[in-house]
């Protein structure tokens, strides 16, 4: 049995500047990994193909599962003539914009890479992880990451200092395409705050774009963000598209915040170094050196923004 941790991500501020002719919109985000994780089981068996199944059974255990996806794709063009028996017991609940399935397939895309030994390179990887899903390359990489297009163009920043953060996660599912389907585009030009915060690490001129579409239509989501600022916390944002919202806690409100969200969920940030030694893609442990398969970032104006 082998044991693959699958983690979540929070979005650090999420800015939409274009849209493009393929129907998706070019973004700017910056990527966090966090230390809430799916744990995915693996067994070996003789004959092709997988099984697939886990305890959530609100998620399709099919062939339009992420999962399933890495693995056809990875079949499709190496030709792998084995397959395994999966289980995934999960703690990040779909539709909750922290990145579940889009982590299962990007985790288990570098174990299959490890176990076949493919030598498959991280630009290899990522054109993979594109087919299956826009947050997919990040999670080959995860720690704190830069994202430009349509997630899928990524920059190494410099890991954040370690911060506990409380989520608290609704029992809400959004669709990303439909929250992204109602988003209308401003003409004006604005000041990427993203770029702000990397010259700065300001986490309060963070912004997202997406948060007035998700509370127009789940209300429940603006509530609980408004909740959280009046309860002191100095900053708060909804990840991704929704429905989850996350704060930076401090000793003063760690008790109140209980209080109001008994379920909320104390976490921290996770390292990169930490992200790839702890997934499990590597049997000796050793996280992979990715060399030149991923840029630092260096611009001082972000493309698309003023």
């Amino acid at each position: 049995m082998i044991e693959l941790k699958s983690f979540a991500k929070i979005n650090l501020g999420l800015e939409i500047y274009g849209k493009r002719e393929d129907g998706y919109h070019n973004l700017r985000t910056i990527f966090q990994t966090i230390n809430i994780f799916d744990t995915i089981k693996i067994k070996y068996k003789n004959c092709e193909g997988i099984n697939l199944n886990g305890t959530d059974p609100s998620i399709g255990w099919k062939e339009d599962n992420s999962i399933f996806k890495a693995f056809k794709i990875v079949k499709r063009n190496y030709g792998l003539k084995c397959g395994f028996e999966i289980f995934v017991e999960k703690k990040i609940p779909p539709g909750s914009g922290l990145g579940g399935g889009s982590s299962n397939a990007a985790v288990f895309l570098l174990f299959l890479n490890e176990y076949f030994k493919l030598d498959l390179s991280l630009k290899d990887l990522i054109k993979i992880g594109k087919e299956i899903g826009a947050d997919v390359p990040f999670f080959l990489v995860g720690g704190t990451i830069l994202a430009e297009g349509i997630g899928e163009e990524l920059f190494l920043l410099d890991d954040i200092e370690e911060r506990f953060i409380g989520v608290v996660i609704p029992d809400i599912k959004v669709s990303t395409s439909s929250i992204f389907s109602k988003f209308s585009l401003t003409s004006t030009q604005f000041e990427s705050k993203i770029n702000i915060f990397c010259k700065s690490e300001n986490f309060a001129v963070l912004e997202n774009n997406l948060e007035k579409v998700t509370f127009r239509l789940f209300p429940e989501i603006k509530r609980i963000k408004n909740k959280m600022l009046s309860l002191g916390c100095e900053f708060v944002l909804m990840s991704g598209s929704g429905s989850s919202v996350y704060c930076l806690l401090n000793d003063k409100n760690i008790s109140d915040l209980k209080r109001e969200f008994p379920n909320m969920i104390i976490t921290k940030n996770i390292s990169r170094d930490y992200y790839l030694k702890n997934i499990g893609a590597w049997p000796s442990g050793k996280a992979p050196v990715f060399g030149a398969g991923i840029r630092r970032f260096e611009s001082s104006r972000p493309r698309g923004l003023k």
